[in-house]
């Protein structure tokens, strides 16, 4: 298997210079231990599942002993990372807005992209997405990613939905009252201002990420609009298959992957990408500014790009793999409702990055993210906290 062992060794410098992170030049010995953060599911050793196992090789083949300590949910990332000092976790897989905060806090290192086998093979559209690159420099490695889909119940819904209005069209999602599900997350405001970028040219919105008010307020106004149509906010993906296949919900904004699970298990679903283009996500590795493993960072960042283990995590979570190469090894059940190989349907995904004031082109007047998680639970019913 391609890893970053192969490259030129031990011109790189380790740790940080006057406190600043030092960006490796090329690969050099192993330190011996990996310490990982990450969520259930993402860093895989047999334990789980004796089959599902993509760090006993790594071990084997790099020398890097590899610690992984699990949070329940992605939230609980920066505390945990900062909880244990400086320098203790050497890297961290994260999602969108977790990547964006630690980035901005200053904790991770940018990275020589140049000497990371396996980078190149990740679609373009994926390696810049605005979560984890700023002024220039790139700051994280694509691991998996989503990108939400109409998912319906054929039976129900007919004709099959095609675009966002299905579901944030006041007239249309009437029809299903009770029975729509869409994400408990902060981003499904994206989705409603991805919706308004072609129900409400006139609003200008260009990034679903980036709203001034007047864009948010409206998105906002769309999500309470169609507030009394929804039967669950998700937060979970037994939540999803449950829901559509008893039928308490027919209709909603989910992911290939849960499609994927209920056609495979014989129920009569279907998913249906919206005409004008959806929203997604990618989580990304991340390496601590302070780390003292950079060497064995940037190998386990090699090694996850490899076909081998992008199909191995890709199936274990039901995502995509950033690495087109591993559909070769499981079919195109998941690539396939993903469009993994298909680039213009990459270009049609708004990939999510944390929002902030600034909202590009010299303005400051965009809502933070701190406003779209107090309005989010504003609109499922929850009071601010």
């Amino acid at each position: 298997m391609a890893l970053a062992t192969i490259l030129t060794l031990a011109a790189g410098c380790a740790g940080t210079s006057q406190g600043q992170p030092v960006v490796l030049r090329s690969i050099g010995p192993s330190e011996g231990t990996l310490r990982l953060l990450s969520v259930a599911g993402y860093v895989e050793d047999g334990s789980t599942d004796p089959r599902v196992d993509w760090v006993t090789e790594f071990e084997h083949l790099t020398n890097c002993r590899v610690n992984y300590t699990q949070v329940p949910t992605a939230d609980a990332i920066p505390a945990t990372f900062q909880r244990h000092g400086t320098g203790y976790f050497d890297g961290v897989v994260a999602p969108p807005a977790v990547a964006g905060e630690l980035v901005e806090a200053g904790l991770i290192a940018p990275l020589n992209t140049a000497i990371i086998s396996g980078y190149t093979a990740i679609s373009p559209t994926l390696r810049t997405q605005r979560a984890v690159t700023s002024k220039g420099k790139i700051y994280g490695i694509p691991y998996t990613w989503n990108a939400y889909a109409l998912g319906y119940a054929t039976s129900a819904v007919r004709p099959a939905p095609q675009a966002w209005s299905a579901l944030f069209d006041p007239a249309s999602a009437t029809r299903y009252t009770g029975r729509i599900m869409l994400p408990d997350d902060p981003f499904t405001i994206a989705m409603a201002a991805r919706y308004l970028m072609s129900a409400r040219p006139s609003l200008g919105i260009t990034d679903p990420y980036e709203l001034t008010a007047s864009q948010f307020g409206a998105a906002v106004g769309v999500l309470r609009s169609v507030r009394p149509n929804v039967n669950v906010y998700y937060s979970q993906d037994a939540q999803v298959i449950d829901g559509l296949a008893t039928g308490s919900a027919v209709l909603g904004a989910v992911l290939p992957g849960h499609v994927d699970i209920l056609a495979r298990a014989g129920s009569k679903v279907a998913a249906a990408d919206p005409a004008q283009g959806t929203t997604g996500s990618v989580a990304s590795w991340l390496m601590n500014a302070q780390t003292r493993s950079p060497n064995c960072m940037y190998k386990w960042l090699a090694w996850s790009l490899t076909p081998p283990v992008q199909q191995q995590v890709a199936s274990w979570n039901s995502t995509a793999p950033v690495n087109a190469a591993a559909c070769a090894g499981f079919g195109t059940s998941i690539c396939g409702r993903y469009h993994v190989a298909d680039q213009a349907f990459l270009n049609k995904v708004a990939f999510a990055h944390r929002p902030a004031t600034d909202c590009g082109n010299g303005r400051r007047d965009c809502v933070a993210w701190a406003g779209w998680q107090t309005a989010w639970r504003s609109i499922i019913g929850l009071p601010a906290r």
